[in-house]
């Protein structure tokens, strides 16, 4: 039986078990996927993955080399800005005015065997890359778990995943070429326009739009993921190890739940192979059953937890294992929000603890998993991302 349909059928009997078979219905959002109409004679509208950012541009361009670039910049007009896939939830895209979109810039445009580099247009889909970079020998040494943004998307907003001992993408950049708004073309390293160097690894945009970028890859490497459900406590008095103990950890804090997901992911092995399957409408599920047990009267939110935590309690890890660039990313079809924030490492345990006190104390009206993951970092080196579904 699929994960859903588990987690579905516990939760209906735990309902009608104690309610006699009440059913109730939450409220359905009516947000339209394109909040903008396109009207007859008026500029196409330009609309983010997310739903919540659009914008009417009166010129676009797609240029598809640095030449067409650097003529389309020197003639912008107005605010201008670029795009890639359009995945960021913040306002970094929207104008009215001049939209650049960097698709046709995609490609490898060299690599180096020796020092395990490549460089590759910034246009291009980070589910590319992984094909690109497997056919020369070499993989990201971590990504996200999404793979549908731009490279030069990923960067610029520092794009990162989790393990203690890895930066966000951005950190692997060993050099760029920057086009400005002055139709100027520099390249930037190290050694070459080092300030400008360090501002355009994450510039969101600000400074121009970057065509190609140099990055520190590793060898082609093959990678387990072992999703779980373990009680929520032990993994938090547990943390430092598991984090140690693994190449990459994470967990899904589930508003409610004495349970937690699990995500633990390192080097495969001969005999690893895949069980069970990944479940992209996994959120949808939650919502449900969240909306048919919560609205009941004082013990609404306590049976959805009290269910949900048996139901879960009761689920097989999923395992998934092969190249690093299929494992590391999942599909992402249910639209959401999301809004992150970073807090200095050893305080990540201390403030999840708080984030599920303060939902289960106020009886917020929340199921979306909340992705607790670390990245290396100087000062601060934890991530907690909150959705929502829109």
């Amino acid at each position: 039986m699929k994960r859903r349909q588990f987690i579905q059928g516990s939760l209906a009997i735990g309902a009608t078990a104690t309610f006699g078979g009440i059913t109730g219905c939450g409220a359905k959002s009516t947000e339209p996927q394109t909040p903008i109409p396109f009207k007859a004679g008026r500029p196409i509208p330009w609309v983010n993955w997310a739903g919540n950012q659009s914008c009417m541009p009166k010129w676009r361009h797609a240029p598809a080399s640095e030449d067409e670039l650097v003529e389309v910049l020197k003639s912008a007009k107005g605010n201008v800005r670029a795009v890639g896939a359009g995945h960021s939830f913040s306002a970094v895209v929207p104008t009215d005015d001049t939209l650049i979109s960097t698709d046709l810039l995609s490609g490898l445009v060299s690599h180096n065997d020796h020092k395990l580099q490549a460089t590759l247009k910034a246009g291009t889909r980070l589910n590319a890359c992984g094909p690109i970079l497997e056919s020369i020998g070499q993989a990201f040494p971590n990504m996200p778990d999404m793979d549908y943004p731009s490279l030069g998307g990923a960067l610029a907003n520092s794009v990162h995943a989790t393990g203690v001992d890895f930066k966000s993408m951005s950190g692997y950049i060993e050099g760029l070429k920057l086009a400005t708004i002055n139709g100027d073309l520099l390249e930037c390293s190290k050694t070459k326009n080092p300030e400008i160097f360090q501002a355009a690894k994450t510039h969101i945009g600000s400074l121009g739009v970057v065509t190609e970028y140099t990055l520190q890859n590793q060898e082609s490497f093959d990678i387990t993921e072992v999703n779980s459900i373990e009680p929520l406590e032990y993994v938090f008095e547990n943390m430092d190890a598991l984090c140690k103990q693994n190449r990459h950890f994470e967990c899904y804090l589930i508003p409610y739940s004495s349970e937690c997901i699990t995500v633990s992911t390192n080097f495969a092995k001969p005999r690893d192979k895949n069980v069970g399957e990944d479940d992209p409408q996994a959120v949808n599920t939650l919502r449900s059953v969240f909306e048919k047990t919560s609205w009941l009267p004082f013990v609404g939110e306590d049976l959805y937890g009290f269910a949900l935590s048996k139901a879960l309690a009761a689920e097989a890890a999923t395992i998934r294992t092969g190249p690093s660039h299929k494992v590391f990313p999942h599909a992402r079809i249910v639209r959401f929000r999301e809004m992150e924030y970073t807090v200095p490492a050893e305080l990540g345990v201390a403030c999840g603890r708080e984030i599920m006190e303060t939902i289960k104390k106020k009886k917020l009206p929340l199921s979306f998993p909340i992705e607790f993951r670390y990245v290396k970092g100087v000062k601060f080196s934890h991530r907690i991302s909150l959705c929502e579904r829109g």
